[in-house]
C-alpha cells in the first residue's frame, strides 16, 4: 500500500543524486483513499483511489525552480531534474529565499494505525449499513461519506535531511432529511484508529436532528447567545488559527494590529475571554498530526492561554530578519473544554439558538477576521434552558475573535468533521454570547 519507507528513502537518494544545483529539495508522498458514498438509504458508489507525488525544487543562490511529476522511472526523473535546474537559471532572484532546513530529531508520530491501514470496502459498508437502516425506520433520506485515507509522505534534501511520516484517518458524516424536505439534521466523526469507529450514534444524531427541526418558526435575526456544537466551533477556530502570524502583525496586515496599541507586542496581551484556551500538540493522542512542518519539529504549543496570546507563527524568513528562532503554524487545534454535557450548556441559555453547523463561511473584513456564513441542518430555539422548537436558518457576521472574546462556557470536546480544513480539530461545544445572527435564510 503505497511506498515504504526504504523504498521513499531509496527513491529520495536517487533524485537528489542526479542534482547538481547548489541545493535541493524532495517531497514524496503516497496514499490511497477508499470511499464509500450512499444516498436516499443505498450505497451510490465506492471507490479506491491511489495517488502518488513528487515535488522537487531546487536552487542556485538566490535563483530557484519547482518540478511536480507522479512517475518514478530513471527517464522521467532524469529529464526532471535537467528541466528544473534549467528554470532555476532562469529564475529571477528572489531576496527570500532560504536554504534547506538543516536535519534535525522528530518525535515519532501517533498519526497511523494498522487497523485503518487495512480496513476493506467489505468492512467500510458494515459501518455505513446500519446508519442506513436506521434511516430507512425513521423514514427520513440520509446520504453520508465514509472516507478512509492511508499516506505516508517523505522530506529530503541536500543538507542530509530524511523524514519518513505515516498517517491514517476515517472520517464520516450523515445528512439526514425529512420526506418532505422541511427536516434536515447532520452529524460526523473522524479518528486515526478504524477500531475505535462507532456510526450509529452517528446516525442517531443526525436523525434525530432531522425530525426536531420539520416546521421551523421565523425568529427575529440579532445578537444573541449561541450554543455552537463542535463542527461549528471547530470551523471558526480553522479560520482564527490561519491567522495568528507574526510577519502580518508587523507589516500591519493583522487582526491583532486593531487589538493593542501601535508599538506593542501582542504576545502576553490579554486579546480574548479568560476562558479561551488553544493549543497544538501532535501527540494529543485523540487528534493526532504530524511531527514536523516542512522540515521543523513540530512540538506541543500554546497559542492562547486564558485569554493570553501566547505564540504567533513565525516563517523562516522573517525569523532569520528578527534573529530569533522559526516557530511552525499548528498541525492540529485543541480546545480543552469545561466537561459540561449539552444539556448543562443549553440550561444556562434563557434565550438563545443551538447552531448545529456552519456552512459557505467567506471573509468579509481581513482588518477584523469578520467572516459570513449560514447555519445548517438543525438550528433550534433555547428557552428558559430548553430547547423550545426549531427555528429557520441565518446568515450570521461575526469574528472568531469576538466568538473567544463572548465565550462564556464549554462542554465535552470531541473530533468531528467540518467545512473549513482537514487539519485535526479536538473542541468542545461553546456557549457564546452575543452572536451576530445577521438576518434570516428560508434554505432548510
Amino acid at each position: 500500500m503505497g511506498l515504504t519507507r526504504e523504498e521513499t528513502e531509496s527513491l529520495c537518494e536517487k533524485i537528489l543524486g542526479l542534482v547538481k544545483a547548489d541545493d535541493a529539495e524532495v517531497w514524496v508522498s503516497s496514499s490511497e483513499d477508499l470511499q464509500l458514498r450512499s444516498a436516499n438509504n443505498d450505497i451510490t458508489s465506492n471507490g479506491l483511489v491511489q495517488r502518488a507525488r513528487i515535488g522537487l525544487s531546487v536552487s542556485y543562490g538566490k535563483r530557484s525552480a519547482s518540478i511536480s511529476l507522479n512517475q518514478t522511472d530513471d527517464a522521467t526523473l532524469r529529464d526532471a531534474v535537467e528541466k528544473v535546474q534549467a528554470m532555476a537559471k532562469l529564475a529571477p532572484e528572489d531576496p527570500e529565499q532560504m536554504p534547506p532546513v538543516e536535519p534535525a530529531d522528530f518525535a515519532e508520530p501517533l498519526t497511523f494505525s494498522e487497523a485503518t491501514a487495512s480496513m476493506t470496502p467489505e468492512e467500510a459498508l458494515a459501518q455505513v449499513r446500519p446508519v442506513i437502516e436506521q434511516a430507512r425506520a425513521a423514514k427520513v433520506e440520509s446520504a453520508g461519506y465514509l472516507e478512509r485515507s492511508v499516506s505516508g509522505s517523505a522530506l529530503a534534501n541536500s543538507r542530509g535531511l530524511f523524514v519518513f511520516q505515516r498517517e491514517t484517518s476515517v472520517g464520516f458524516s450523515v445528512t439526514a432529511r425529512t420526506a418532505e424536505g422541511g427536516g434536515s439534521g447532520w452529524a460526523s466523526t473522524q479518528v486515526t484508529d478504524a477500531s475505535q469507529l462507532n456510526l450509529e450514534p452517528v446516525g442517531e444524531r443526525a436523525i434525530e436532528k432531522a425530525l426536531s427541526s420539520r416546521h421551523p418558526e421565523e425568529r427575529a435575526p440579532g445578537r444573541t447567545t449561541v450554543v455552537l456544537e463542535p463542527a461549528a466551533v471547530r470551523d471558526l477556530l480553522s479560520l482564527l488559527s490561519w491567522s495568528i502570524d507574526r510577519r502580518e502583525f508587523d507589516e500591519g496586515r493583522s487582526f491583532l494590529n486593531g487589538l493593542v496599541e501601535e508599538g506593542e507586542d501582542p504576545i502576553g496581551k490579554a486579546l480574548f475571554g479568560e476562558k479561551a484556551n488553544l493549543i497544538s500538540d501532535p501527540l494529543f493522542k485523540p487528534a493526532p498530526c504530524g511531527t514536523h512542518s516542512h522540515g521543523l519539529p513540530l512540538t506541543k504549543t500554546p497559542w492562547i492561554e486564558n485569554g493570553v496570546l501566547r505564540n504567533l507563527y513565525l516563517g523562516r524568513f522573517w525569523a532569520q530578519k528578527l534573529g530569533v528562532p522559526p516557530q511552525p503554524g499548528p498541525g492540529n487545534l485543541i480546545m480543552p473544554g469545561e466537561g459540561k454535557s449539552m444539556e448543562e450548556l443549553i440550561g444556562q441559555v434563557e434565550d438563545g439558538v443551538l447552531i448545529t453547523r456552519l456552512w459557505y463561511l467567506r471573509m468579509v473584513q481581513p482588518q477584523s477576521l469578520l467572516y459570513t456564513g449560514l447555519t445548517r441542518d438543525g438550528t433550534f430555539a433555547i428557552k428558559d434552558g430548553k430547547i423550545s422548537g426549531p427555528v429557520k436558518n441565518f446568515r450570521f457576521n461575526e469574528s472568531p475573535v469576538n466568538v473567544l472574546k463572548n465565550l462564556v462556557s464549554s462542554g465535552v470536546p470531541t473530533r468531528v468533521l467540518g467545512s473549513e480544513s482537514d487539519m485535526p480539530v479536538h473542541a468542545p461545544p461553546l456557549v457564546v454570547s452575543d452572536f451576530n445572527l445577521s438576518s434570516v435564510s428560508d434554505a432548510s
